[in-house]
Formats: C-alpha cells, structure tokens, sequence
C-alpha cells in the first residue's frame, strides 16, 4: 500500500548569469512521490502547459522530473514560476519560486 501524504517538491530555476548569457534556460521542478503525479507548470499565476512544451520524466517510482525551456526574453519579463503535482490520491500541491530580478 502507498502512504497518502502530500509529495514534496524541489524547485530549481536558471542562475542570472545562465538568464543573461544564454537564449533559452531550464527550470526543473522534482517531485518525490510515491504515485505518478502530473506536473504542471504556472507562469504569474497562469497554467502554461498547454503552450509551452514540458518534458516529463519518471525516473524512479519515488521521483518525477519535471523540465520547463524557456527563451531568455520571456523569463527576464517573468514575476514567479510555479510547479504543480496533482494525483487523485492526494491534493494538489505547489512550489512557487519569485524570479523577478
């Protein structure tokens, strides 16, 4: 049987330096859960996974990866990013991140 508690989530978006120095990053969002979670990701608050291509990757039955490519221009104009697990057998859960610079 799965334990019912609420996965946890690493957030890890691109260094200043990566931001300014290169024409796409990568934010990459972890989630340590015992069920297979759908990620998503929310750009200011808003659900952008139907227009920005989202890799997905189970890598262990206990950790998904998540990775968000952005162009550079678009992350400088960015307030937050926000990564969402959702599964039925627990609720949703979030990790946001303030990049603003």
């Amino acid at each position: 049987a799965f334990p019912s508690s609420t996965p946890s989530l690493h957030l890890e978006t691109p260094r200043f330096r990566t931001v300014m120095t290169q024409t796409e990053v990568t934010a990459t969002c972890v989630v340590h859960s015992a069920y297979d979670a759908k990620v998503s990701w929310l750009l200011d608050g808003k659900d952008t996974t139907s227009r920005t291509p989202v890799n997905q990757a189970s890598s262990t039955t206990q950790s998904i990866s998540s990775n968000l490519t952005l162009p550079s221009s678009q992350w400088k104009t960015l307030n937050t990013i926000t990564c969402r697990a959702e599964h039925h057998c627990f609720n949703s859960t979030e990790k946001t991140s303030n990049v603003k610079g």
